[in-house]
């Protein structure tokens, strides 16, 4: 393990070192977190760097530079928006059973899209997007989440992405406001890199989402998609239906966030159908350290309800950084959030 840490160091001090530098030489251009923008073409980059050390379970330790994402915006600076995620992931890895390597490395679009403002109730996005379910599933980049672990209720039961066309705004409710979003998928003709790996991927799905600001501490939100999955093709006329409920609250140095979602198969048995989700609670302790509380339940294709509990600490030093620590246990777990720790570095830049 003490191995395992000093190479998480070195790591970090690499990944950290460039954007730090650049932000120090040049303040007036650049400012870490903020993107880089390419003179007047409309064009910015920006980004996010992300490793992971995990131990203490029963599986083997393992460290490795899980994320690194190239964004890459465009603005006409009127009604046309472009934007694209390219993420190389695993691009360094190593472990207790094998040397730091690259064998794992891969690349991910994880998305790609022309947004249009109709008007400003409305916009139209075409291409490829995170997937409207819950809050966590669209924020997802590891410098914007409290623990280095992803709740299982956030990717087990739905594809994380989507390709397809999406209506979308924010209109007058009341004294308040209402996000919608509409949307359609048919990933297996839409999207060429689609494919069938661990995380279930649409074959084709239509979905909604809703979210209520009551007010600036409290957003409650409804997820709800029809979809066909491309993992479980062999029944083609097989159609999933998913219902989502969540909530982002903040008291004075306190924020709450929770999911629920719930999947039915209507001809596949009552096995397929499962209920999941988390609360999770962060509260600060001073300035730049938060502590961070989760619990998650999950049913299986087992017929076991997993469970687990998820205590950590953050250290934020700035919007752009974070470093987490936590601990994971819990009962009917090892297939899909086994017990153990786990350590992170993310740097948006």
């Amino acid at each position: 393990m003490r191995h395992a840490l000093n190479v998480l160091v070195i790591a970090l001090m690499s990944v950290v070192a460039s954007p730090v530098a650049l932000a120090t030489e040049a303040k007036t251009a650049y400012q870490l977190g903020h993107g880089y923008r390419l003179g007047k073409t409309g064009i910015q980059l920006g980004g996010y760097v992300s490793s992971k050390l995990s131990g203490f379970s029963p599986r083997p330790w393992k460290f490795d530079v899980s994320d690194l994402s190239l964004f890459v915006s465009w603005s006409n600076g009127a009604k046309l928006n472009f934007f694209s995620e390219l993420e190389l992931e695993e691009s360094i890895s190593g472990g207790q059973e094998h040397g730091l390597s690259t064998r794992n490395a891969h690349v991910a679009l994880e998305r790609l899209y022309f947004d249009y403002l109709v008007n400003d109730l409305l916009a139209v996005r075409v291409g490829k997007f995170l997937t409207p379910v819950g809050q966590w599933n669209q924020i997802h980049a590891d410098p914007l989440v409290w623990t280095t672990t992803r709740p299982v209720a956030t990717e087990n039961l739905f594809s994380k992405h989507a390709t397809g066309i999406m209506l979308h705004g924010n209109i007058p409710f009341g004294e308040q406001s209402l996000d919608y979003t509409i949307y359609g998928d048919y990933s297996t003709v839409l999207d060429p890199l689609y494919e069938t790996g661990r995380h279930e991927n649409f074959d084709n799905a239509l979905g909604v989402r809703l979210r209520y600001n009551v007010d600036e501490d409290l957003q409650i939100g409804l997820s709800y998609v029809d979809f066909n999955l491309l993992s479980i093709r062999g029944a083609p006329d097989i159609r999933h239906h998913l219902l989502g409920v969540d909530l982002a609250w903040t008291y004075q140095r306190l924020a709450v966030t929770s999911e629920i979602v719930y999947r039915n198969n209507n001809s596949a048995g009552n096995a397929a159908n499962a209920w999941q989700g988390y609360i999770q609670g962060v509260g600060s302790l001073s300035k730049h350290f938060y502590a961070v509380g989760r619990y998650e339940f999950f049913e299986q294709t087992s017929n076991k309800l997993g469970q687990v509990g998820v205590l950590g600490m953050a250290y934020h030093p700035s919007p752009p950084l974070i470093w987490k620590l936590e601990y994971r246990y819990g009962v009917n777990n090892k297939d899909f959030a086994p017990d153990g720790l786990f350590a992170s570095f993310s740097v948006l830049f």
